[in-house]
């Protein structure tokens, strides 16, 4: 085997490692929760039996111009707030938290406007 041969040979070994594409590995889940019909706290991501979520990212907006959300592990690990007197939205597309096994993460909210809507993106794996 000639050197270029083999040189050839390990490049295309390390191209399954070096072209990693993180998205593909990672899921997004959506939704919005009107507060003039649903009560908090609401459930919002339930992991799989046995598996943890990882999250990547979370998005938060609201049209409230009041009150407080949250989004949290059931644990009790906060993984975004949005004080919606101050901000309308939040957007942390770095932060990562990882729960527990059979974790799942709920929506909190206090004192919003009457008719309130939130929508929210969670971005995560599951481990």
């Amino acid at each position: 085997m000639s050197f270029w041969e083999y040189f050839q040979r390990i490049i295309d070994l390390l191209s399954g490692v070096i072209s990693v594409d993180i998205l593909r590995s990672e899921l997004s889940t959506s939704g919005e929760i009107d507060t003039s019909t649903e009560t908090s706290p609401s459930t919002i991501l339930v992991p799989s039996t046995g598996k943890c979520l990882d999250t990547r990212g979370v998005y938060l907006y609201s049209d409230s111009t009041s009150g407080e959300i949250e989004a949290k592990f059931t644990s009790g690990t906060l993984l975004a707030k949005l004080y919606c007197s101050k901000q309308t939205m939040i957007a942390l597309d770095k932060a990562r938290f990882v729960g527990t096994i059979d974790e799942s993460i709920a929506m909190t909210w206090t004192g919003l406007s009457q008719g309130a809507k939130i929508y929210w993106v969670i971005r995560y794996k599951e481990i």
